[in-house]
């Protein structure tokens, strides 16, 4: 493995915290690691590391275990209290089974055996990182989505392989409820075909009936609504979508021009 092997412009976004207590190999690996990431902080001892991670947004922390003061996996208890995601590595020369049951016990990530290689340092980062960073990406892609699906003028209600896993925010108010898994239990109302039989559930109807055209309405509603619903069978996730009819559209304006004269 090379450096160009490796994504650099992740490495650069990240602020990593290094403890180590031997003087030349934490100058001689920081020397190394500042060059390639966007921040490096050092420490010489737990003690320091845990005071400099507290004060700065750490991406990482790679500590060796042992040191004065305060050991590298006190250290990692104590971090593991301020943030259980953050990314810790721990440097060593021992293989002791015991040592890693601990090391795992405390909340370390990864293990980097010394003589540090400075490549496979790097590799353990990107590695670390990479994971916590696609997580960071997803979940601002799901803010991104739900607020998309907000703003939709259709109501949406997602069902996850027969569980309810999504509704945006009208569908919610339009049937009085306050979680996803209330919506299958709530009662439509059918207007071309017969009503439900007691019990009987509005999303299992419609995935019976998925042949056919639905206008409904809600509860406490009187506008009704176009009914259709896809499912996508490889990713087991079913769509509802709820479209304000056109003669509802239109019996509501002509209801305000009454009002207006």
């Amino acid at each position: 493995m090379s450096i160009k092997d490796l994504d650099q412009s992740l490495l650069k976004k990240l602020t990593i915290l290094y403890v180590e207590d031997d003087d030349n190999t934490r100058a001689e690996v920081a020397m190394f690691l500042v060059k390639v990431v966007g921040t490096l902080y050092t420490a010489p001892n737990g003690a320091e590391g845990l005071k400099l991670f507290k004060k700065y947004k750490c991406d990482m922390v790679i500590t060796d275990i042992q040191m004065p003061v305060m050991n590298g996996l006190e250290m990692v208890t104590q971090i593991r209290k301020e943030d259980s995601k953050v990314p810790i590595a721990v440097t060593t020369a021992f293989s002791d089974s015991d040592f890693l049951i601990k090391a795992i016990e405390c909340g370390v990530d990864k293990y980097i055996v010394k003589p540090i290689d400075m490549l496979e340092m790097l590799a353990v980062i990107q590695k670390c990182t990479n994971y916590t960073y696609m997580e960071d990406k997803i979940e601002s892609l799901s803010t991104y989505s739900d607020y998309i699906l907000n703003q939709n003028s259709s109501f949406m209600f997602i069902v996850n392989d027969g569980n309810a896993d999504y509704a945006n925010d009208q569908l919610m108010d339009m049937f009085d409820v306050k979680a996803y898994d209330e919506i299958q239990d709530k009662s439509l109302f059918f207007l071309e075909e017969h009503q439900l039989k007691k019990k009987e559930n509005w999303t299992d109807y419609v995935k019976e009936h998925s042949h056919k055209h639905f206008t409904v309405s809600f509860e406490n509603g009187e506008k009704t609504y176009s009914l259709t619903y896809k499912h996508f069978d490889e990713i087991k996730k079913s769509i509802f979508s709820f479209r304000e009819t056109v003669e509802s559209a239109y019996l509501e304006k002509r209801e305000k021009r009454k009002e207006q004269v």
